[in-house]
């Protein structure tokens, strides 16, 4: 459980009202940051007459980095500092450390230009973003490809792509490879093993080249925990792994890109089954 750590917001405004605030679970103090609501685990409270917030809402919103040594009864405010987490030649990119093992406030920097770059990066070294300088779209000039990992585990790669022009000045749209898997692909145990479609083709893997007891199977295969961007021969990929068991992913969904219009856009799927 997190330990509640406070920090005082003056009430002047309510005594000048002239009223008296009491705050009730059933009707919590909301913290309003420009106009928008920001919902916290633990609500504001009054405690002798102040409005308390939970300090590592402070700290998130100042941008300010804490921690609590209990041995010494004492928190800790640091400012957060940028560290490069990635470098190709004369491009890197820069990450702020969070309280939850990612990277956050990402920027990319090449020669005297920089600017912010959207998502986050597990803080794991092994998966650093890749930073990739190749021409993707035809136009003979090169553009930079970041891949992200967002998510890493046993049975689990999740990964994100951004795609800047080589001056950083412009970001290229690209189609979600997931939402694009799921629009061409569905499956489905049977009797027979499992079933899928992908757009108009029919694929059927019967039991006996499966693995798993059908007892551990899903009710239905699934895809989502393992996505994969990568660069290859100067095409944009993207895979997902199909699922059938906690313990059993039997192949995998490709599909490659193609610039057209000024986005990215995923082509048709297809499926390669995984070697036993």
């Amino acid at each position: 459980m997190k330990s509640r750590k406070w920090a005082i917001i003056a009430t002047t405004a309510c005594l000048l009202l002239g009223t008296s605030v009491i705050a009730l679970a059933s009707n919590p103090i909301k913290l309003m940051i420009n106009g928008h609501e920001h919902k916290t685990d633990t609500p504001p409270q009054i405690i002798n007459g102040q409005v308390m917030l939970p300090l590592n809402i402070v700290t998130e919103l100042f941008n300010k980095k804490i921690s609590y040594d209990a041995n010494i009864n004492v928190v800790n405010i640091q400012d957060k500092k940028d560290i490069v987490i990635s470098e190709l030649g004369n491009i890197k990119i820069t990450g702020m450390e969070d309280d939850y093992g990612v990277y956050e406030h990402l920027r990319i920097y090449q020669d005297q230009t920089n600017r912010s770059l959207a998502g986050y990066n597990v803080m794991n070294p092994t998966y650093a973003p890749e930073i990739s300088s190749v021409d993707l779209n035809g136009d003979e000039k090169r553009e930079i490809a970041i891949i992200l990992t967002t998510g890493y585990g046993t049975g689990v790669y999740l990964s994100e792509i951004r795609i800047l022009s080589d001056d950083l000045g412009r970001n290229m749209p690209v189609e979600d490879a997931l939402f694009t898997f799921k629009k061409q692909w569905t499956g489905k145990v049977s009797n027979k093993g499992i079933e899928m479609r992908i757009n108009d083709k029919q694929i059927l893997l019967p039991n006996e080249l499966l693995n798993e007891e059908r007892e551990n199977w899903f009710e239905e295969p699934m895809i989502g925990n393992i996505v994969h961007y990568y660069i290859e021969n100067k095409t944009l990929k993207a895979s997902a792994a199909v699922q059938i068991s906690p313990g059993e992913f039997i192949g995998e969904l490709e599909t490659h890109y193609e610039y057209i219009n000024g986005i990215f856009v995923a082509g048709e799927a297809t499926f390669s089954k995984f070697d036993e």
